[in-house]
């Protein structure tokens, strides 16, 4: 039997304890997490196979921190894809990989938000993430960065060392007052926000980190503004927004240091065999000039 047939074998016999029967799994997704619908069950497994590897200790924190972001998410009313409530939600140690369980979100089509809809779908997540109260990581996000920055140091390709010229200043910039930090989902990108019965509702936590103002909102309209252009809707609903320049300044930086995090961890991930390579290039080839934009946007000389 395979690896990935041994985990599912273990969340069965897991599921069956807690007194689902009759289950058909059905694999939704397998990347940095092992995602299992329990059909007929309004349950799905999230095996978290990449990080239980790395450090299970780790990833066992990880995940139990996971489930108590969304349980105070929804305590906030904000929509969140939620813990199941048909048995323990977990983690569970399956063979040396974590687990938890989930509700099943069913497919669906939704019109996709409007630039202030999602806009103020970020901010009461934004104002929500700003009361959690429990010990977060660091620039946790970030740091997974720095790792493929390093890596990347050595490639010969010009427009990759501009580039990690840029993050080392920001790099820099972004260490400076750590008391700045605020609670951010960490990666709150249009794919974390997931279409359902109830509306549109955010997901996967497990990127929760201390980051600098205006994170998620940067995470959520990065790529969009880099592939879309500054004249992309959303980025100028949020600029339309700015009143102040030290606002400005914040949402420009935080969005330049968003753009270096997707750009250098996306090529690192591609260029090891494990990405999008078409799409981590064509990020590349934007990149530079879009720091540039921004730069003159919010005033930087």
């Amino acid at each position: 039997m395979s690896e990935k047939g041994k985990l599912i074998s273990q969340v069965l016999l897991i599921a069956e304890k807690a007194g689902l029967t009759n289950i058909t799994p059905i694999e939704l997704s397998n990347g940095g997490n092992l995602i299992i619908h329990l059909a007929p069950h309004p349950i799905v497994s999230r095996i978290a196979t990449v990080i239980s590897k790395e450090d299970a200790e780790n990833a066992y924190k990880i995940l139990d921190r996971e489930l108590r972001v969304a349980r105070h998410l929804q305590s906030k009313k904000v929509p969140v894809l939620l813990p199941t409530d048909l048995t323990n939600a977990g983690p569970y140690d399956v063979g040396g990989t974590w687990m938890t369980f989930w509700k099943y979100v069913p497919p669906i089509q939704l019109e996709s938000p409007s630039p202030s809809e999602a806009i103020e779908l970020i901010n009461r997540l934004s104002r929500a993430m700003k009361d959690f109260a429990d010990e977060l990581p660091v620039l946790g996000v970030w740091e997974r960065t720095c790792q493929s920055a390093v890596r990347l140091s050595r490639h010969s390709d010009q427009r990759i060392q501009t580039l990690l010229n840029v993050f080392l200043r920001v790099d820099e910039q972004i260490r400076l007052e750590p008391s700045l930090l605020i609670p951010c989902h960490g990666d709150a990108h249009r794919g974390n926000l997931l279409p359902s019965p109830e509306g549109w509702v955010w997901s996967d936590f497990e990127d929760v980190s201390l980051m600098p103002a205006y994170w998620d909102l940067a995470s959520f309209v990065g790529n969009l503004a880099l592939f879309g252009g500054i004249q992309e809707p959303t980025f100028r609903c949020i600029l339309d927004h700015i009143d102040n320049g030290t606002d400005l300044k914040a949402f420009g930086f935080a969005i330049t240091a968003r753009i270096l995090m997707s750009t250098i961890g996306n090529l690192d991930f591609a260029l090891t065999g494990h990405g999008d390579l078409e799409f981590a290039t064509r990020q590349l080839e934007l990149a530079e000039d879009f720091i540039r934009q921004i730069d003159l946007i919010i005033g930087v000389k």
